[in-house]
């Protein structure tokens, strides 16, 4: 089956098991995220995408690659970047034709002290209410776009998690989505806990 057993008393302990933590990407999910949105604000759709893949091609993160797949879908050309930085678990930046170009998550975009308005706010929320995580761009210090991003549950999911609660264990799901989209997600595959916004770094402790 694929199962590698470490130790004879890995196999003992596994009947003291109460509650079992899945991570939710290409674990519960299959792991090849999909853009499903783009909405620019003030600048053109076509231009996030393409700024954002600029930026986003030095990067071997799933949501980078998802983004530099779908600008290549839409025969944009991608222009240098340079002074690629990350940050662990928010985003990424770099310089794309004298632009700064931000590209990260909500937590990211609020130490920035980037702002946006209400309507944006509304957008956002109805993306993260689909399940989708929300990759926020930003030029110069700008919201001008957010990219939505989907990633498909892996067929055997519900049914796994289904047989596990059967047996009386307790699931929870660990990720680094916010919180409304690892709700939605974990709505649609019947796990009740759910521990969101952790980076990469925090997961073990947690």
């Amino acid at each position: 089956l694929g199962i590698l057993i470490k130790n004879g008393e890995a196999l003992e302990m596994s009947e003291k098991v109460t509650t079992i933590v899945f991570d939710k990407t290409g674990t519960l999910t299959k792991g090849k995220p999909e853009v499903t949105d783009i909405l620019g604000v003030g600048v053109n759709d076509a231009m996030v995408l393409q700024m954002a893949a600029s930026v986003e091609t030095n990067s071997l993160h799933p949501l980078a690659k998802a983004v530099v797949e779908k600008a290549q879908e839409h025969h944009l050309s991608l222009e240098k970047s340079i002074g690629f930085d990350t940050f662990a678990g928010k985003g990424v930046q770099a310089t794309v034709k004298g632009t700064e170009v931000l590209i990260g998550n909500r937590v990211l975009f609020k130490e920035r002290e980037v702002s946006w308005p209400k309507e944006v706010e509304e957008m956002l929320v109805q993306l993260e209410a689909e399940g989708k995580t929300v990759v926020f761009i930003g030029f110069n210090q700008k919201l001008v776009g957010l990219i939505g991003i989907a990633d498909t549950l892996k067929e055997t999911t519900k049914s796994s998690i289904q047989k596990f609660k059967a047996m009386g264990l307790k699931i929870v799901m660990i990720t680094g989505d916010n919180v409304r989209t690892a709700q939605a997600i974990a709505r649609q595959i019947g796990i009740d806990v759910v521990r969101a916004e952790v980076l990469p770094q925090e997961k073990a402790s947690e």
